[in-house]
């Protein structure tokens, strides 16, 4: 045993040192060469796990930081129920106030809490050892000067054990880096946390877990972060983005600085965007977020919290508290590395389009951050991740007083609603549960065990996980689906009237098309009554002229349909909201336009229904919206080419509204005009979505000044002239939206180059 007398003075001379000048770690950082892939090496010194001397300095003052205070008094509160909890918050303490004794002590409680740790025999069971291993840790690297050459061996023996306890394995070589259960807590934040703190004495699980995500991780990260999104949905995408921040601080703090694309700055603004004015998100992959009760917030988990301290962003903060923070057993990590000294930055300062670039290709779009906006979301996939990514290429959904136009189906249930469970296999995961297109031919087999023949987009490589962006990048597999042929939003960048994204789809669709393209446009109409409306345009060939197409609307309450429309209400928890759909392609002669639905027909397939049994008294008090309808429009007529032109609107049920819908077909181009009150709103779009430098012209109708937006244009310099008149507008088309605005008076108007 070391004896006190010792102790205190390697304490004491720990101390003096924390109170010299911080040290410059950039200069100092050492690198070293693991299998060919270069990590930092952790610095000979002690703290170095989450926090290094100069930063254990300003403990004492932290823990009084009014700021953490909800924080520390968790802590201090669950250290009485739990004896994690308790070595965690004693070994803080220890820490903080160089206590020999309440560090020995620590030591003490700490080991048999390892020793007795046991992989419990049900599912994701290894997120509880590995979590015991990172309180391991914490006290291996906060006590150091105390543990005794024995008690560092026993140490080191039960973070082995604990490590062959996770799915990846010890050493670290299975599952993926992509996607999947070892990209989260396991190598990024667990087995990494234990190898930094026993490097000295046992070097081989730091070189392992930090080789593996310099190698594997970090690639696949930096290289979608530019694209400003995360590809595991609503509820797996911020939880599997906190993980990633992890070795953000962790290797700051180690003294390597940021090792990501400080693009990854932005990733949580998706969440900002598809945020409802409830306080759900818009439904995306595998939900599993629904499990909160209705009427509560959707956390945004501890990573949107430090990415707003290690960027200093007040933005990402407010939306951190909006969302009611997180908690549980990530509080301490708050502790550590809040920037409370960061103050919040409102939301609605920022811009109501977002774009989230490749590999992505989605487009969030809004009316304001207030109780009654419009909140749409529009997509491409440039790639498919798989995993908790649904095969939802071309998907678009709306939301007003209401789930509108929404994903269907439910993560949830018994064997019938989890992963891997039929309704998942050949419903919630598929093409046929969004808002999308359906090319079905009746003799399409999907090439995988258990997955049957929705009409929808292919399996990417058998939706088997990409183990690397190597994996994920080559072509031979597949993950690509789609092509960004444009976006833009304008002509007001913070307020824009309109929102544009265009995507070729056809690499989702596989052999079955030759060319399947989709177009949005989202229009803030300024008007009270009908404040926003989304223009969809769809051109599908298929390679065989009787495979039947379908354009899908899910809706989570029975829609009412005419020859050509159809109207959503949503009624349910008090919402009050309404969507108008006019179909102006096909033309209503060659328009079926049907509902599906009901009781035993909620996810119906070709014939059959993937129910799932979730528990309806689950349903009634959690945020689940399952959907129970969608709406089916088809060409009745056989042909390889088929068009789908749809207008929808919004408005409230209790005091609805509705604008005249007008069609436009003109040459190469079709689109529509949504008339008043005041304005006369025009889009304009190529059938084959390719670039032209030919005039176009368009008549606006009746006598409103009018708003238009021609699409498919080659960059340049265009002027619009109304005919009979001097009446002219210098229009700039750029590379990127290769989209020209234009307002003016009603009339014959010609754009021009």
């Amino acid at each position: 045993m070391t004896s006190k007398p010792l102790a205190i003075l390697v304490w004491s001379v720990l101390s003096l040192l924390a109170t010299d000048v911080a040290k410059s770690d950039d200069a100092k950082m050492q690198w070293q060469q693991v299998e060919g892939t270069r990590i930092p090496t952790p610095p000979a010194e002690h703290p170095r796990l989450y926090l290094r001397p100069e930063h254990a300095r300003q403990l004492p003052q932290r823990l009084k930081d009014p700021v953490l205070a909800p924080a520390v008094e968790w802590m201090r509160t669950q250290a009485g129920r739990s004896a994690q909890r308790k070595v965690e918050w004693d070994a803080l303490q220890a820490l903080a106030t160089h206590d020999v004794a309440l560090g020995r002590s620590t030591i003490a409680a700490a080991l048999p809490l390892l020793q007795k740790c046991e992989l419990a025999d049900r599912m994701d069971a290894c997120r509880e050892t590995g979590r015991m291993m990172v309180t391991g840790a914490i006290v291996y690297d906060w006590c150091y000067d105390l543990l005794t050459p024995e008690e560092k061996q026993a140490f080191i023996k039960e973070f082995i054990r604990l490590a062959g306890t996770q799915e990846c394995g010890y050493p670290p070589t299975r599952q993926g880096s992509v996607t999947g259960h070892s990209s989260e807590a396991m190598i990024m934040r667990d087995m990494l946390s234990a190898g930094i703190a026993i490097y000295d004495e046992h070097p081989e699980m730091y070189r392992l877990a930090a080789g593996r995500f310099f190698r594997e991780h970090l690639p696949a990260r930096n290289w979608f972060y530019p694209g400003h999104a995360y590809h595991q949905g609503d509820s797996y995408g911020p939880h599997r983005y906190s993980w990633d921040t992890y070795p953000l601080w962790i290797f700051d703090r180690l003294g390597a600085g940021n090792v990501y694309d400080p693009e990854q700055r932005f990733v949580p603004y998706l969440w900002i965007y598809a945020t409802r004015p409830d306080g759900q998100r818009l439904r995306a992959g595998d939900t599993f977020a629904c499990s909160t009760p209705r009427g509560r917030p959707w956390s945004q988990y501890i990573g949107t919290l430090l990415t707003a301290s290690y960027y200093g962003d007040g933005v990402l903060l407010d939306q951190y508290q909006r969302q009611g923070g997180s908690g549980g057993d990530e509080t301490i990590f708050e502790v550590l590395w809040r920037d409370t000294t960061l103050q919040a930055k409102s939301i609605e300062t920022l811009p109501l389009s977002y774009y989230c670039g490749s590999p992505f290709g989605w487009m969030l779009a809004r009316t304001g951050w207030g109780r009654d906006s419009v909140v749409a979301e529009m997509k491409v996939n440039e790639y498919n991740f798989v995993n908790h990514q649904h095969l939802d290429a071309g998907a678009f959904q709306i939301y007003y007083k209401g789930a509108l136009a929404m994903d269907s189906g439910v993560y949830q249930g018994g064997a019938s609603g989890g992963y891997g469970s039929p309704h998942c296999l050949n419903y919630y995961w598929r093409t046929i549960a969004h808002n999308c297109l359906l090319v079905h031919d009746p003799n399409e087999d999907f090439g995988r065990r258990g997955y049957g023949n929705d009409g929808g987009q292919r399996l990417p490589n058998g939706r088997s996980e990409a183990r690397t962006l190597k994996t994920l990048l080559a072509p031979e597999n597949g993950y690509r689906t789609g092509k960004i042929l444009s976006h833009g939003f304008g002509p007001d960048p913070q307020t824009p009237a309109f929102t544009l994204l265009q995507g070729d789809l056809t690499e989702a669709y596989g052999k079955k098309v030759r060319q399947a393209t989709r177009s949005f446009v989202f229009l803030n109409l300024r008007n009270a009554a009908v404040p926003a409306a989304m223009v969809v345009f769809d051109r599908v060939v298929s390679t065989d002229p009787a495979f039947r197409k379908y354009w899908l609307l899910h809706t989570l309450e029975e829609p009412r349909l005419d020859s050509t429309s159809a109207v959503v209400d949503c009624t349910q928890h008090d919402d009050r909201g309404r969507l108008s759909l006019d179909v102006l392609f096909p033309e209503a002669q060659n328009a079926d336009l049907t509902k599906v639905g009901g009781p035993g027909k909620e996810y119906w397939v070709f014939g059959e229904n993937y129910a799932n049994d979730v528990d309806p008294q689950r349903l009634d008090r959690s945020s689940l919206e399952p959907g129970a309808w969608r709406i089916e429009l088809s060409p009745k007529a056989a042909a390889s080419e088929d068009l789908f032109l749809n207008v929808m609107q919004v408005t409230d049920r209790q005091s609805p509204s509705h604008l005249s819908v007008r069609r436009f077909a003109a040459g190469d181009r079709v689109g529509c005009a949504i008339e008043g009150p005041g304005t006369t709103w025009v889009v304009l779009l190529r059938k084959d979505s390719r670039r032209s430098a030919e005039p176009v012209k368009v008549r606006t109708p009746g006598d409103l000044p009018c708003c238009v937006l021609v699409t498919d244009l080659t960059p340049g310099r265009w002027q619009a002239k109304r005919d009979g008149s001097g009446d002219i507008r210098s229009v700039t088309v750029d590379e990127i939206s290769g989209a020209a605005w234009f307002e003016g008076p009603s009339g014959a108007w010609t754009l021009s180059r």
